[in-house]
């Protein structure tokens, strides 16, 4: 049963032949990255409101408890440097609506300095409420 002390995360490889090396991985603060991803377009505000995938933000709240893993999310900057969620934004927004407070994501390697800057924490607790 996961729960956010036991969580294991892992990186997903993003397409066939994936042979480079993984992404790298920075823990963000999941507040700091809420306030910037609210200027998105496919921003998933709480509860859910705003998915463009009936059910997608429920569907994770039932898969969780019995998870063995979950993904980290994919996210970068776009050219307009508004953040965008390549994998993850329904997994993220589940989370922090129960209380994560910190995560690891996915970045590309010449965003991972600027992800690391903005959102970057030591933190590595929350709670699931």
């Amino acid at each position: 049963m996961a729960d956010i002390l036991s969580i294991v995360w892992k990186q997903e490889t993003i397409g066939e032949g994936w042979d480079a090396s993984p992404d790298p991985v920075i823990w963000i603060a999941t507040a700091a990255l809420d306030a910037e991803w609210r200027n998105s377009s496919d921003y998933i505000s709480a509860g859910g409101i705003g998915s463009l995938h009936a059910g997608r933000y429920e569907h994770f709240g039932k898969f969780f408890p019995a998870a063995e893993f979950i993904y980290m999310p994919t996210i970068s900057f776009d050219e307009q440097g508004i953040i965008v969620f390549t994998d993850g934004r329904h997994r993220f927004a589940w989370l922090r609506d129960h209380g994560l407070r910190s995560l690891p994501i996915q970045v590309e390697e010449e965003q991972a300095d600027l992800f690391e800057s903005r959102f970057g924490t030591r933190d590595r607790a929350g709670v699931i409420l």
